[in-house]
C-alpha cells in the first residue's frame, strides 16, 4: 500500500514549488547518472584523426587493423575508430624509444 500524503496545511503555491524543486532534482540525478561519461569514450575518430593522436603514420593505423589490434567500425563506406580503443592500442603497441640500428652502418 502506497503512503499517504497529506497536504492540508500546504497550500498549492507551495506544493507547486516543491514538486517542482523535487523535479529538478530528481532529471540533475538521472542527467549526472547518464551515459554522457560513456559517449566520451565512445567518440569515434577517422584513421587520419587516431594517427594524429598517436603520433604515428596512417598506414601504422591500418597495420593494426589489419592484425586485429585495433577494432574499427564502418559507417557509410568510412572507417571509424573508439577513441578509448586507439587511446589503448597507443599504449600496447608502441615500440620502446630506443631507434632501431640500421643494417649495414658501422659504429665507432
Amino acid at each position: 500500500m502506497l503512503p499517504t500524503i497529506i497536504t492540508q496545511s500546504v497550500g498549492y503555491p507551495q506544493l507547486l514549488d516543491d514538486v517542482r524543486a523535487i523535479v529538478r532534482h530528481e532529471v540533475s540525478q538521472a542527467q549526472a547518472a547518464s551515459p554522457a561519461a560513456a559517449a566520451a569514450e565512445e567518440e569515434l575518430l577517422t584513421v587520419r584523426q587516431a594517427a594524429t593522436l598517436l603520433d604515428v603514420c596512417v598506414a601504422t593505423i591500418h597495420e593494426w587493423k589489419r592484425r586485429g589490434l585495433l577494432g574499427y567500425t564502418r559507417i557509410g563506406g568510412r572507417v571509424y575508430l573508439k577513441k578509448a580503443e586507439v587511446l589503448g592500442a597507443g599504449t600496447r603497441c608502441r615500440r620502446s624509444g630506443a631507434v632501431a640500428k640500421k643494417r649495414g652502418t658501422k659504429s665507432g
